[in-house]
């Protein structure tokens, strides 16, 4: 059964801490440095969409990067505060745990057609549980992108609506910052990041960060550590970095809500007394870039990931006591070669690569295991027809092998293969250094991910890969007037993979539904953002996302898909009250959707909400002072819905925040 996100939890590690240092190759995504202009004013914007080095006027995409100044101007301490004001981003919440849905896809569904990046390692598992975004320091993140849009022939297995990307800090870093920060629900934060200059060329940077906090609901208790090293290696030729960093986290899971018990939205139901999550991960990384000559860049990133997780899961009035026991480990590793080379109209850039993602997952509940090998080849060029004309074109053909073992469906163990391609052809024009267009079509697909394969419908024998097809069109622009960006898109799956309970269950089943390659699903929508520079002092931002999003099969004729909302708005602006304090204030608006697994769209949809938060802050010299208020004027609303279980959202939470650089 395609479980919430939350029944799986997050993940997390097992310590392992000895292997990959000693194979030292390897680089994650590279910094690339492309300028843009704000009125007359101009400014760099650094991001990694491309895997490589890359000006971000020639790709033919919708990219947002969250800046370290972004991330200061909100006094944000977690990642959904930072994606929630992001045009086509819609976040939903389970009892402290986040997902992030994009361009129509439910957040049911968003797990697996979502790539979520931390330094080039994935978030996301072989299993449906959703990334853990609740265990990424904001304090260290050092910019955020958000590519929209298919991009599975660079990113490869469930880019398939857009890819996060998180960058944190390096080594490289300058700053060392302590933070302490103190807010309602019993919450206490600290954490630490020490950045030291070893010689001309190598650098250390240790971080530390410790959470206590109750949450808004009953049984939401949350205590989190978190350690990270990075030493970073730097020449004309040679950027290294070698990292290992854990997460320890103790999480009581509250539970759904009948629609009878919303009017006490912090309440817990008895059933979940005995829930919790308990989870550990540890990381090893080792990546680095070597320039070979004026032509050639040659990269290289490894990640090895040790997680595990202890939890018990109770379903509405289905209480448990069963403890259940996840363990995986990931070994991804991911070469690299570029070329470059210079012409009257501008550079030819090819690029080559090979990602090899080895997992193994382990499930004591169901009896069920599986070892996935995933292995693709994947290239892009980009041609330019003159000064101003780009031409894209990316391709990528993977090949999937699942051993799986499950104790109900395939007591014997199975032996699943499929394969997939993807391909891109994009057009680039720039009309200025201030103007860009651009028209792109993509092939994307995904596989289906271990609970998937385990739980489908009787006499169905594995899943195919889900496939698609988009095409997206957009122009930017500044002017004294601000930035202004439009796009549209038009989004089709094939053999969408869902759970649809209507479908014959498995033999010897406890539920009724099934796993399947559902109908065709289509979603059609447009984004506009505008971003204002006042003067000096006064800053604005404005955004909205449209999507129609319609599924169809047998039985059902363009039905909405269920947890999307069809219109959501943000706003925001920043009023720099003298050099060293400014406010800042967004409200978010999120329209009426149905709950997640209601394909039929038989029950009442959800309710509309907006939300009003603010912040505060002031500096004098190394110290800080911030205050943020989310949900200022604490609105009941729900986050997440599935089969009439509900999960109501955090009433006003507000915290206040010291910080020290030194």
């Amino acid at each position: 059964m395609t479980q919430p996100a939350s029944a799986t939890g997050s993940l997390y590690k097992k310590a392992l801490v000895t292997t990959i240092v000693s194979s030292a190759l390897g680089l994650g995504q590279l910094p690339i440095f492309a300028q843009q202009e704000n009125g007359n004013k101009e400014e760099t914007v650094t991001i990694t969409a491309s895997r490589f080095k890359e000006q971000s006027a020639r790709l033919p995409t919708s990219i947002t990067v969250i800046t370290k100044e972004d991330i200061e101007r909100s006094n944000a301490i977690q990642l959904a505060q930072l994606l929630r004001n992001v045009s086509g981003v819609q976040l939903s919440s389970t009892g402290g745990k986040t997902i992030v849905s994009m361009r129509g896809i439910s957040a049911e569904q968003s797990t697996n057609n979502v790539l979520i990046q931390v330094d080039g390692r994935r978030l996301n598992y072989t299993d449906i549980a959703a990334p853990d975004l609740e265990s990424i320091l904001v304090s260290d993140i050092e910019r955020v992108e958000i590519i929209r849009g298919a991009a599975s022939a660079l990113y490869g297995d469930q880019a398939v609506a857009g890819v996060i990307n998180i960058i944190t800090r390096s080594g490289q870093t300058k700053d060392s910052t302590a933070n302490l920060l103190v807010g309602n629900f019993g919450t206490v934060q600290g954490n630490v990041n020490l950045s030291r200059e070893l010689n001309p060329n190598w650098s250390v940077l240790l971080s530390g960060n410790y959470l206590e906090t109750d949450n808004y609901r009953q049984h939401n208790e949350q205590e989190q550590q978190q350690f990270a090293l990075k030493f970073n290696y730097l020449t004309e030729k040679s950027d290294w970095l070698f990292e290992y960093n854990s997460n320890d986290e103790k999480l009581n899971t509250p539970g759904a809500l009948l629609e009878s018990e919303l009017s006490s939205p912090t309440f817990s139901r008895p059933e979940f007394e005995n829930d919790y999550v308990d989870s550990k991960q540890d990381v090893l990384r080792v990546f680095g870039q070597e320039t070979i000559d004026q032509n050639w860049t040659y990269a290289l990133d490894i990640n090895y990931v040790d997680s595990d997780i202890d939890s018990v899961n109770s379903f509405l009035n289905f209480p448990t006591n069963t403890v259940n026991k996840t363990q995986r480990e990931q070994l991804s590793i991911y070469p690299r070669l570029k070329g470059q080379f210079i012409t009257d109209s501008g550079s030819i850039d090819w690029t080559n690569g090979i990602d090899i993602d080895d997992a193994s997952y382990d499930f004591s509940l169901l009896g069920r295991a599986n070892d996935q090998q995933v292995h693709s080849f994947y290239s892009q060029l980009l041609f330019p027809f003159s000064n101003r004309t780009d031409l894209q074109l990316a391709w990528r053909l993977a090949k999937v092998e699942d051993r799986l073992t499950d104790a109900a469906l395939y007591p014997q163990g199975v032996k699943l293969t499929n394969s997939a391609h993807a391909y891109d052809i994009g057009l680039i024009r720039q009309y200025s250094n201030k103007s860009k267009s651009y028209l792109r079509y993509s092939k994307n697909f995904r596989f289906a991910k271990v609970d998937e394969q385990a739980y489908t419908a009787e006499g169905v024998t594995g899943l195919e890969p889900q496939t698609g097809q988009s095409i997206e069109l957009g122009w930017e622009g500044a002017s004294e007037y601000g930035i202004l960006s439009l796009s549209g898109y038009e989004l089709k799956l094939e053999g969408e993979i869902f759970f649809d309970p209507s479908s014959t269950p498995p033999a010897g089943a406890f539920f009724p539904g099934a796993n399947v390659n559902g109908g065709n699903s289509k979603r059609l929508g447009a984004m506009i953002d505008y971003q204002l520079e006042l003067n000096k002092r006064w800053q604005i931002g404005l955004n909205y996302h449209y999507v129609d999003a319609d599924i169809s099969r047998n039985d059902i004729n363009d039905n909405t898909v269920p947890g999307v909302s069809k219109h959501s708005a943000n706003g925001w602006f920043d009023f720099q009250l003298n050099p060293a304090a400014n406010w800042y204030l967004e409200v978010n608006y999120r329209g009426e959707r149905y709950q997640e697994g209601d394909l039929a769209n038989s029950f009442e949809p959800i309710d509309d909400y907006t939300l009003v938060n603010t912040a505060f802050n002031w500096r004098l010299d190394t110290f800080g002072l911030g205050l943020r208020v989310d949900n200022l004027l604490d609105e009941d609303y729900i986050s997440y819905a599935q089969f009439n279980g509900f999960y109501p959202a955090s009433g006003r939470y507000a915290y206040v925040k010291l910080s020290y650089q030194f």
